[in-house]
């Protein structure tokens, strides 16, 4: 008896529909003519909760559709980890990259100084190391020891030559500038941006000879063909989706276009509107945007 008012409703709804058009839909086109009526009619979900319309009349065939967005699910958000003059930028939007393709770069010249002057301080380190060494056996030798058998040498006799010969002070410095030129090479390293995966360029935010800011993003590489759909469904249709369920995703800006995807996740928590957020992993999804407008349909 429900399914008979439903349908009653249906009818009455596509029957005014098309009277204030001045046409019939006629059931001898093909199938891009009923997405595009799909598409013209639908509603997003929360302002109507999705429709239920007829498909391939007279299957008496039913498909529940909601408007939805692409997202990626794989990018990466790049960014210098140092203020410096950008010297070259070598993508743009939509560009096609692989991985380890150099994006952008800085002006390294401040860089590689720093690495040279931590070579430096290294060499003067280990120079006053040795020195340092020879006092200390002259130390060890003034108490009445031999300096080549330490196992002989009382701990305080060892700790005083050390001290007094600075060769502990220096073994630190060594220490410290050998950090020093691990970090100037991590810098300089981190002044070439590279692709971390085969993908796409997006939101490109710099040009050469900007001052880069540290943290802040220069572009997007959105991972090739790695592409979802976000929808809501509301509570009362949630029993008609599950881990693998088929959905087919047509772009509101190209509705003779239609993807196959199956739902791949569903959150469990029912949001103040009453509906459920689910994810469904498009296939061959080369060709779409991140954040496209997309109409999702399940035929059942």
């Amino acid at each position: 008896m429900k399914k008979a008012i439903v349908y009653m409703a249906l009818a009455a709804t596509m029957a005014s529909c098309g009277s204030g058009r001045g046409t019939s839909p006629d059931p001898s086109q093909g199938g891009e003519n009923q997405v595009d009526s799909i598409v013209n009619n639908s509603l997003p979900l929360g302002e109507g909760q999705g429709e239920v319309s007829p498909l391939g009349e007279g299957q008496g065939e039913v498909s529940i559709h909601t408007m939805g967005k692409v997202v990626a699910e794989r990018y990466a958000d790049l960014a210098f980890e140092t203020a410096l003059p950008i010297e070259q930028v070598l993508v743009k939007n939509g560009q096609h990259v692989h991985r380890g393709q150099v994006l952008a770069q800085l002006d390294t010249y401040k860089l590689r100084n720093a690495i040279t002057q931590q070579q430096q301080a290294i060499a003067q380190a280990e120079l006053q190391i040795e020195q340092a060494r020879l006092q200390m056996q002259d130390v060890i030798i003034a108490q009445g020891y031999d300096p080549d058998k330490t196992s002989q040498i009382p701990a305080d006799v060892m700790h005083n030559a050390d001290v007094k010969s600075g060769y502990a002070l220096s073994k630190n410095q060594l220490a410290i500038a050998k950090t020093h030129l691990a970090a100037a090479q991590h810098e300089l390293q981190s002044g070439v941006l590279t692709a971390p995966f085969d993908g796409v360029v997006a939101n490109v935010a710099i040009q050469a000879h900007q001052l880069a800011q540290a943290g802040q993003p220069v572009c997007r590489v959105i991972a090739s063909g790695d592409m979802a759909v976000e929808f809501r469904v509301m509570e009362a249709d949630l029993s008609r989706y599950q881990i693998g369920t088929a959905v087919s995703v047509v772009p509101v800006a190209n509705a003779s276009q239609r993807y196959d995807a199956k739902v791949s996740e569903i959150n469990p928590v029912v949001d103040a509107q009453g509906a459920v957020t689910l994810r469904a992993r498009i296939s061959n999804a080369s060709s779409l945007f991140d954040g496209m407008n997309v109409m999702i349909m399940l035929n059942s």
